[in-house]
């Protein structure tokens, strides 16, 4: 017997504590089992997730999972019976095209709420004394933390008296935000950042306009996100972002805002092009603190050191901590599905003062 996991990238450890567990669970020998993935956004936590579902129904006994059989094929393509996936704020129009392509985070907002109606929906599957096809059920929570309260809540029952023959996997990069009653229930494997050997092979094969190693550090070694910046060219986009901060003017940074998404929404590749935006605005601040503080050779952005170290002496240092301030404010209200419009606006708050932000507290 073979276990092969070779559609992971780096997480050796991580291989090292599912191997065993694989081995039980193709065994039966397990009855239900709550793992929780946590880690860096991108890292590979949803596709370990798909990995063990197939590894666990593969049919092959040689090596699995086999990507053969029709347990593998179904996992694979998004299809099987006993596979549910919770996603925030999946379009279901989009569902066939993430099949097709195979590239989920394309298709869905990881920023948005998990609604208790799609936990009700799942749990009225679950009724069902077995699987239908295969060993065990999964389901698989994506961004496991955007469970609005009473998803969370109605969540809990299904944990306390938990189905036979079950797999549930928390697909988590913020743990904290997960209930206490939740999180102390599940087994906890924690994956890391990719070390840059396994990034750059994954891109190898790929012929980029600027180098890995760049790639590497403003992404954090999250292959996700750099898939994500080399569709929309966003690296080359930062350029244009800086420049437009730079000019303290809102509405010219407002207009190259619109300008990209609008292009992206043309081309199908929207989602999660204002997330970046503010990853940005959030690395922005943290570069211009480090220049300001006499440590530039430690920014992330260090094709953009020049541009940044003009900025600086342009820019207050408690203009610095208001875009921290900012950055993380803005995180928490696009997961209460604050309108993507008026992020350009408050992002400027640093500049035009907190007044400018009442205005949109209401938007």
């Amino acid at each position: 017997m073979s276990l092969n996991l070779g559609k992971i990238r780096g997480q050796h450890k991580v291989k090292q504590v599912l191997k065993p567990l694989i081995e039980l669970l193709r065994g039966e020998k397990i009855d239900s089992i709550f793992l929780e993935f946590y880690g860096p956004e991108g890292v590979g936590k949803l596709t370990t997730a798909l990995e063990i579902a197939k590894a666990v129904n593969c049919e092959n006994f040689d090596e699995f999972p086999c990507e053969r059989c029709p347990q593998c094929i179904q996992i694979s393509h998004l299809q099987h019976p006993d596979l549910f996936l919770l996603m925030p704020d999946m379009n279901p129009d989009k569902w066939i095209e993430a099949q097709k392509r195979g590239d989920l985070r394309a298709f869905y907002s990881p920023f948005r709420q998990i609604k208790i109606e799609e936990i009700r929906e799942v749990e009225r599957e679950l009724w069902r004394e077995r699987p239908y096809s295969g060993r065990y059920r999964f389901i698989i929570v994506a961004n496991g933390e955007n469970l609005n309260q009473y998803a969370q809540n109605a969540f809990l029952k299904t944990l306390e008296e938990p189905y036979p023959r079950t797999v549930i996997i928390f697909v988590v990069n913020r743990p904290e935000r997960i209930l206490p009653t939740i999180h102390s229930r599940a087994r906890k494997i924690k994956f890391d950042y990719l070390p840059f050997r396994d990034f750059s092979e994954y891109f190898e094969a790929i012929d980029l306009k600027f180098s890995t190693t760049l790639l590497y550090r403003i992404t954090s070694g999250s292959i996700g996100k750099a898939k994500r910046f080399i569709k929309t060219n966003f690296v080359e986009f930062r350029f244009r972002l800086l420049k437009a901060i730079s000019e303290f003017d809102p509405q010219v940074f407002k207009d190259v805002c619109e300008s990209f998404l609008n292009q992206e929404v043309e081309s199908g590749n929207s989602e999660g092009v204002i997330e970046d935006i503010v990853e940005f605005y959030g690395s922005l601040a943290r570069d211009l603190f480090l220049i300001k503080s006499g440590v530039p050779e430690v920014i992330i952005n260090v094709d953009l050191k020049d541009d940044i170290s003009e900025l600086s002496k342009k820019i207050r240092s408690d203009q610095i901590q208001e875009m921290m301030k900012i950055y993380r404010e803005i995180s928490s209200w696009l997961r209460l599905n604050v309108k993507e419009e008026v992020i350009p606006y408050i992002l400027f708050v640093p500049f035009a003062g907190r007044n400018f932000l009442d205005v949109f507290k209401s938007y």
